[in-house]
């Protein structure tokens, strides 16, 4: 029996792939020319010296055929030649024993060599041009997904492997090792099939930025579709990192909002209003949505541009970071948006309860040709508490959020795709007043946020064990305050006059006279604010991932173009210190500062790394990455730039245990939304006779970190013990008694914290967590004077507004045989520094400390539909998330109840 094969070979996709090439497909049947792709990938195996097949003991050579006139191709494919057209190769079976295989290779090893090595060049220096002159910023949303499949003991070759998830149908095939790679998948949730001839067998697994490994254990033909699965534990990272799947997002007490699920990790302190500090930092947390990281927000006081209904996965690093990671170090959060495989379906979710809540969500997922899918969803929530109130009660607090997400993906060729995201949100808020301090009941002051996002990003398989990837993004991000000058200036008259500690023990004429006195704060004058500002960023990234034997190579770059649009209107109070000087004819009237320059500015990021498997004990991670970023505007144009290494040495102890030792240098810029030196010097003209510089830093840390993780049964232990020493440590401070925000510089910052996690999985996908964490986060001497913000500061260290020292989470997941599930979430934190202590307390003490549980019971109803009952806060523990600091005084949220019925998740 004898198989011919001639014609064009080229770099082809199809089941089964071998390092990037498909494995041979072996078809008996005589006289059949093989062509194309198929033709190619068993060129290309031979050249490598690969088997062609095994089939019960039966393998092949593969030489010329005798007759080249009756091997010829119908339709020659468009290729890249590795063999010559037209130079036919037939198949000869042979037995153990015949060593005519050894030859065959020799052979193709001569004809190929001088084709593999032109093409290995071309496409190295390729790479090296496009990473080293295209002017982009770092994505990091991508890993490497290892395994190896064994039949009785013994590595299994060439068994067929397909990875489904994220809209995505993934092929390739384990060599002769049982080895199989994906490499450069986006980050979430994957089933994987495993077939070998009659034999298949699935697993699931989460993809997390340290990647993957997971041994698959064929069981013997007599228990078809039994199999073992073993998954490495996640070593790599910090000893606190977290991933969160969809099970765990969409079933847990705090599904319907993000920065509450958010609260659950290590170290997590909770802010007002959905704000959310994570590792002693002002709430700067790196979002990477779909593997592009979301530029600066605009100075927000409230809401939040990330909807859980958009979300599916997220990996969470929270310490160690490699250099890929720049700009943001409160955290980073690796956001894999909503995404499906397989038959179309429905999903959907609609739940009612306390405070008129009413919140629906309606998704689709349909699969497209050639393995791709898309994902539509829609969401609408409205409640009469929005936000947390500064009394017990919450008037004027209603609140919607509506929301549209698309997301498709797209295959072309082998393992290649072109991956779409669209996102948008409209939020609106209106502001509770604070009727206990002298704020009138009728005060009306909202606000309205509203969020775009847009990504396109192409990814392309580099052999079977790199990628590159490269796209450009659009967010677009808009902000409007109205606010409602008669009751505010009520507010603030009377909040200056009120006695300490909640007003200022000022006088009326205090706003009037301060040019005089000199007796001037924040707070002595009343403000009222009308905005609209607006944020337009395109963004430009690449990224290359490879592993090359012991080592897996990243390097990446990226690049943000950014405007953004101010119309800032801050008008004073009748009888002001302004009035004499800017309206001589009318002195005692309100005065309205205007800032309506637009700030421009560019980012830039580089970077380069390695994580190199120094031996079975040791692994070395260490990068570089250098940082630019300029902003101008009408009266300053600035520019910072820094080298930013990181190293990290790892030692392992077996599979699950694992030390490391890390130090990295960081550079993080100050917000480029800013309030004009021109304006800030009218508002704070009593301190401040002559125009101020524009005086921002950039913040710059050096970070030493050591950590670990300890196997406990099922599960794992994470410590980690760090300090942060930040220069120019970046924070924010209100603009008078409005909703804007202006970013200040301390001269020094000292963060640190010591941190213990432990989670286990359970059954069906649940899993089990408890993590406990001490943080202390220090300011020392205040030093920007662009809104004068100094006001008396001390020069010593001064626990900053969101330093909570003790926090203790702790929850569980657990599903039912069903299609029900049960989970809780408990929450202990020591308070947020206030300016209300004992008498003889020194320094400033904890407000208020808080107890928190929370539960849902899902009940299945059959075809993946349940009904739900939530109840938050099940303690009734009312207490003050900010207490005289400042973020001001909220009330947390009292015990609430909803009901609702889930299907398709």
């Amino acid at each position: 029996m004898v198989m011919r094969l001639a014609g064009a070979f080229e770099i082809g996709a199809r089941a089964g792939e071998l390092d990037g090439f498909q494995q041979p497909f072996i078809d008996e049947r005589p006289d059949r020319p093989i062509c194309g792709r198929e033709a190619n990938g068993i060129a290309r195996s031979l050249s490598r010296g690969d088997d062609i097949a095994h089939r019960e003991g039966v393998s092949h050579t593969l030489e010329r055929a005798p007759n080249r006139a009756a091997l010829t191709c119908a339709a020659p494919e468009r290729s890249r030649l590795l063999w010559p057209r037209g130079v036919p190769l037939i198949f000869r079976p042979r037995h153990a024993g015949d060593g005519s295989a050894r030859a065959n290779r020799s052979l193709l090893k001569m004809h190929f060599q001088k084709h593999l090595a032109a093409m290995r060049a071309a496409r190295g220096f390729a790479t090296a041009v496009v990473l080293a002159f295209w002017p982009l910023k770092v994505a990091a949303a991508t890993a490497l997904l290892n395994g190896t499949v064994t039949l009785a003991g013994v590595p299994a070759a060439h068994a067929n492997v397909t990875a489904a998830g994220n809209n995505l149908l993934l092929r390739t095939a384990t060599d002769p090792n049982g080895h199989f790679v994906f490499a450069g998948l986006p980050l979430g949730t994957y089933d994987l099939t495993v077939s070998a001839g009659e034999r298949q067998t699935h697993t699931r697994v989460d993809l997390g930025s340290g990647g993957v490994t997971v041994t698959l254990a064929l069981a013997p033909l007599r228990e078809i579709g039994r199999t073992t699965a073993v998954q490495s534990s996640r070593t790599r990272g910090s000893g606190s990192d977290v991933v969160l799947n969809a099970g765990v997002l969409t079933k847990s007490p705090y599904s319907g909002s993000f920065p509450e699920a958010l609260i659950q990790l290590p170290g997590a302190v909770r802010g007002a209003n959905g704000v959310v500090h994570l590792n002693g930092d002002h709430g700067v947390i790196d979002y990477n949505v779909d593997g592009v990281p979301l530029p600066q927000a605009l100075n927000r006081e409230i809401g939040s541009e990330i909807n859980p209904s958009d979300v599916a996965f997220v990996d969470v690093i929270e310490g160690a970071y490699p250099a890929q990671y720049g700009l943001r170090f409160g955290s980073v959060l690796n956001i894999t948006t909503r995404a499906g495989t397989g038959p179309a379906a429905f999903d959907g979710e609609a739940r009612f309860g306390s405070y008129a809540n009413v919140d629906q969500t309606l998704g689709y997922h349909a699969p497209l040709p050639n393995g791709g899918g898309y994902s539509v969803a829609v969401r609408n929530q409205q409640s009469t508490r929005g936000l947390d109130p500064p009394n017990l009660g919450s008037p004027h607090d209603n609140a919607s959020d509506t929301n549209q997400f698309l997301r498709f993906t797209l295959p072309r060729g082998h393992n290649d795709f072109t991956d779409v995201t669209f996102i948008h949100s409209f939020q609106a808020f209106q502001i509770p007043n604070d009727i206990a301090h002298g704020e009138p009941a009728t005060t009306d002051d909202n606000e309205k946020q509203e969020d775009t996002f847009f990504s396109a990003q192409f990814r392309h398989a580099i052999g079977g064990t790199g990628s590159f990837s490269i796209g450009p993004a659009l967010k677009v991000s808009r902000i409007r305050d109205f606010g409602d000058p008669a009751n505010d200036f009520t507010y603030g008259e009377r909040y200056n006059i009120a006695s300490p500690p909640f007003g200022n023990g000022g006088s009326s004429s205090d706003c009037a006279n301060a040019l005089k006195t000199g007796n001037f704060s924040p707070t002595t004058c009343a403000f009222s604010l009308r905005d609209d500002k607006t944020a337009l960023d395109g963004i430009l990234q690449a990224e290359f991932l490879r592993q090359y034997g012991r080592h897996e190579i990243r390097a990446g770059a990226l690049g943000d173009a950014t405007r953004v649009t101010k119309n800032y209107a801050i008008t004073l109070q009748p009888n002001n210190f302004l009035g004499p000087v800017l309206m001589p004819a009318n002195p005692r009237g309100a005065v309205t500062v205007v800032d309506d320059q637009p700030n421009v500015a560019t980012t830039y990021g580089f970077y380069a790394q390695d994580s190199w498997r120094l031996s079975n004990a040791y692994e070395l991670d260490y990068g570089l990455r250098y940082d630019l970023f300029t902003i101008k505007s009408n009266g300053f144009s600035q520019g910072f730039s820094a080298f930013s290494p990181r190293f990290k040495l790892t030692r392992f102890f077996g599979q699950r245990a694992s030390l490391y030792a890390y130090i990295g240098r960081f550079f993080e810029p100050f917000s480029l939304e800013n309030v004009a030196p021109a304006a800030a010097q009218l508002l704070n003209l009593p301190l401040q006779p002559a125009l101020a510089q524009f005086d921002l830093k950039p913040e710059r840390d050096t970070q030493l970190e050591i950590g670990g993780h300890l196997p406990l049964g099922n599960g794992s232990v994470g410590f980690r013990v760090w300090q942060k020493n930040a220069n120019d440590l970046i924070d924010d401070t209100q603009v008078g008694t409005t909703l804007l925000h202006q970013d200040i510089n301390y001269a020094l910052g000292r963060l640190s914290q010591e941190a213990l996690s432990y989670q286990t999985p359970l059954n069906r996908g649940g899993r089990a967590y408890v993590s406990v964490a001490h943080t202390v986060s220090l300011n020392s001497g205040c030093e920007t004077q662009l809104l004068a913000p100094c006001f008396g500061s001390p020069i010593g260290f001064t626990p900053a507004d969101h330093d909570q020292r003790y926090s203790v989470t702790a929850g569980m997941l657990s599903f039912d045989q069903h299609g029900g599930w049960f989970s809780w979430d408990g929450e202990y934190g020591s308070g947020l520094s206030s300016a209300i202590c004992p008498p003889a307390t020194p320094g400033p003490c904890k407000m208020t400390p808080h107890t928190i549980f929370s539960l849902e019971r899902g009940i299945g109803l059959g075809h993946n539909t349940a009904l739900t009952l939530r109840i938050q806060n099940v303690l009734n523990d009312r207490y003050y998330v900010t207490l005289l600091n400042a973020q001001g005084n909220h009330y947390a949220a009292p015990r609430t109840v909803d009901i609702g019925v889930s299907f398709g998740r």
